[in-house]
């Protein structure tokens, strides 16, 4: 028989969290990276490698261990199982509970979305310059460009979720938005093996074969995949965790070790240039899937309930949302001051130093939103969600 959600610990979702923390971190100096020329490379997350170009390969390296793209698409796994975990708790089988996790979801993802949007419409206005600095990549240089007659109409795109335009990471938040629509329905077919293993074979099909261009699809063609196979977890990931704790201690490490060396390279090495190639998004997707296997069905972790990965659990979506806001404040700051010509060093320790300053001020700004906006209106949804849940007639349930 399979192991439910409420068969795992329930304090393991805090795992999940500290999880989703340490990715917001590494994403946060992936782009930290991208600020600086070094070694005169231009945006060298887009780049091929080149074994004859040492700082390119450095950069490479560099970007490998910390990959943005890779720890989002982590993040769009673990979305996918904790949102099963939470309809395994309020399954969707009445329009009430369906109507309550729709506004839940809306109360999670737009409030900070909308707020980060205004901070950063504000700064446009009245602190970036628009100019470009010789010792920035064209990654920095062409963020907040936006022209002022344009920037109403980019500020509600940028709320409603149909442009990250004013904040690059808020992408993202237009797939989960799109994900989260069709969840109820991801969740359903999960229930069963073999509804579950005809739509995984669907879903992997579309990332390849659909046709047009990922943006004609909001990518949802290449990571509602990711969201399916996170949703499945709970209650079919645990003979993978089970398998892997079976292993033989070296077996294991070797095994472990290869699947993260593809999550984190297999982007440099197999499509640098692409926004979401299909190969590497399922690589990442399947790696991405035993970690968060590990961490929901594994072996528990006392590092995950210290105090400080609590805090950095619970503050996780806003340093995800607001770092590159702060990286662009600080960047428009010290490049006045800094030489025209830097060497690869001093850019590189300069990106190393900017990072490490953004999240110095990040992890108290995202407190304060989440102190001020994210847990009341996160309460606020549950509360609206309760009411509404109370008021719907059950409809038929769906076996």
């Amino acid at each position: 028989m399979p192991r439910s959600a409420e068969g795992a610990p329930g304090h393991r979702t805090e795992s999940l969290d500290v999880g989703r923390g340490i990715c917001a971190v590494l994403v946060l100096l992936f782009h930290g990276l991208l600020v600086f020329r070094i070694g005169g490379v231009d945006n060298a997350h887009l780049l091929p490698v080149d074994l004859s170009d040492p700082w390119l390969l450095l950069q490479h390296l560099l970007l490998g261990l910390a990959n943005g793209p890779a720890y989002v698409t982590f993040f769009f796994v673990l979305s996918g199982t904790v949102l099963a975990l939470s309809l395994d708790r309020d399954p969707p089988i009445h329009a009430g509970s369906v109507l309550g996790y729709l506004v839940r979801r809306g109360f999670r993802l737009y409030p900070l979305l909308i707020v980060t949007a205004g901070i950063a419409a504000l700064l446009q206005l009245h602190y970036f310059e628009l100019r470009d600095w010789p010792q920035a990549t064209s990654w920095f240089n062409n963020s907040y460009k936006i022209d002022q007659a344009e920037l109403p109409a980019e500020f509600l795109a940028n709320v409603q979720g149909r442009s990250a335009t004013l904040n690059g990471p808020a992408w993202s938040i237009k797939v989960e938005i799109l994900a989260s629509a069709v969840f109820p329905l991801l969740y359903l077919l999960s229930l069963t093996m073999r509804r579950a293993m005809l739509a995984a074979l669907i879903l992997c099909a579309a990332m390849f074969l659909l046709p047009g261009s990922a943006e004609r699809w909001h990518y949802m063609n290449v990571f509602l995949f990711s969201f399916f196979l996170g949703a499945l977890l709970p209650r079919w990931g645990w003979p993978v965790a089970a398998g892997l704790l079976r292993l033989g201690r070296v077996p294991r490490i070797a095994l472990l070790t290869l699947l993260a060396l593809v999550f984190l390279f297999s982007r440099r090495l197999l499509g640098p240039d692409e926004f979401a190639p299909p190969t590497v998004v399922l690589l990442e997707t399947l790696c991405a899937a035993v970690a968060v296997v590990l961490l929901l069905h594994g072996g528990d972790r006392a590092f995950f309930h210290a105090a400080p990965m609590r805090l950095l659990a619970r503050l996780s979506f806003g340093i995800y949302l607001l770092h590159v806001i702060v990286l662009s404040v600080l960047g428009h700051a010290v490049l006045p001051w800094l030489p025209v010509e830097l060497g690869p060093m001093a850019a590189l320790g300069w990106g190393l130093l900017l990072a490490l300053v953004t999240f110095c001020i990040t992890l108290p700004a995202a407190w304060v939103l989440h102190v001020l906006v994210e847990r009341p209106m996160q309460q606020l949804g549950r509360v609206i969600a309760a009411r509404l849940a109370r008021r719907q007639s059950p409809l038929r349930r769906i076996a």
